[in-house]
């Protein structure tokens, strides 16, 4: 009977300490889980920080190029103006030349003399063009 008794206490004990390793696992894993969910939370809080960080690169070159096309635009534009002005000589040179051609034509009968005139007409209005287009 005493090894019986010895047998028992030899278990009890053993339970004990089990109960106790049990309880040292379980207030363990509590706090590891709290670790977990306080590194989870600090995570997430580093992935927002740097998606904020992004938009607001992104703001800031946005807010840089609304400046620099604001600026742009406050510029005076010279050389669209000269261009349009260039394009409105050309246009109205064009206009002259075809209503002294269109003079010309009806009141002229074409003979053999008239003929070279035409000709000599012609080389000097295509050299008239070049020379517009040498301009530009």
């Amino acid at each position: 009977m005493t090894d019986t008794s010895q047998e028992l206490e030899r278990l009890q004990k053993l339970k004990a300490e089990l109960e106790s390793r049990l309880a040292a696992v379980e207030d363990e894993q509590k706090t590891v889980e709290e670790n977990v969910k306080i590194l989870r939370e600090k995570v997430a809080i580093r992935e927002l920080e740097k998606k904020a960080k992004e938009k607001r690169d992104v703001v800031v070159s946005l807010r840089i190029e609304k400046k620099e096309l604001e600026d742009k635009l406050k510029e005076p534009n010279k050389l669209s103006m000269s261009d349009a002005v260039l394009i409105a000589k050309v246009e109205i040179e064009n206009k002259k030349d075809k209503l002294e051609t269109q003079e010309e034509e009806p009141s002229k009968v074409v003979g053999e003399k008239d003929e070279k005139t035409l000709e000599t007409d012609e080389t000097s209005e295509e050299q008239e063009k070049k020379k517009k287009l040498r301009f530009f």
